[in-house]
């Protein structure tokens, strides 16, 4: 009995994509705050949607907002946000969970969405009562 080489090829991807559904969530979790931790990520774009209406802002090449992600859990940004992160999972949603304090020592906590995360590049979004923000890091 002859194996066609695509029935091979189609098994062996089938295999690999449901291998790698099921990620253990503690090593997902673990796995994200590595690519984060230890870089400084600096805003390259904003996207804000309202509605059907998107407007979209370019910071590549300037001297923009930055967050860093240290590996003791602590962030701060140029705003002079300093405080700790961890990473969590919602539902399906990865999420960065911030807990820290402006130069004034007033509280801030806020929460973004991954939408992706690799070694170079970061996008998060968040949603308020009208709108979605989107944004669009990268480590240089």
């Amino acid at each position: 009995m002859k194996i066609n080489s695509k029935v091979i090829i189609f098994v062996a991807i089938s295999f690999m994509v449901t291998a790698c559904s099921k990620v253990d969530p503690a090593s997902q979790l673990e796995l994200t705050k590595q690519m984060l931790e230890g870089k400084t990520w600096l805003l390259d774009y904003t996207i804000t949607k309202t509605g059907a209406n998107a407007v979209t802002k370019t910071y590549v090449g300037q001297s923009t907002y930055f967050i860093n992600f240290l590996k003791d859990n602590s962030t701060k940004d140029s705003d002079g946000i300093v405080g700790v992160y961890s990473i969590k999972k919602m539902g399906n949603q990865l999420q960065i969970h911030v807990n820290a304090k402006t130069n004034g020592s007033n509280p801030v906590e806020y929460i973004y969405n991954i939408e992706s995360v690799g070694s170079k590049e970061l996008v998060v979004f968040y949603s308020t009562n009208t709108q979605t923000i989107k944004r669009y890091f990268s480590v240089r």
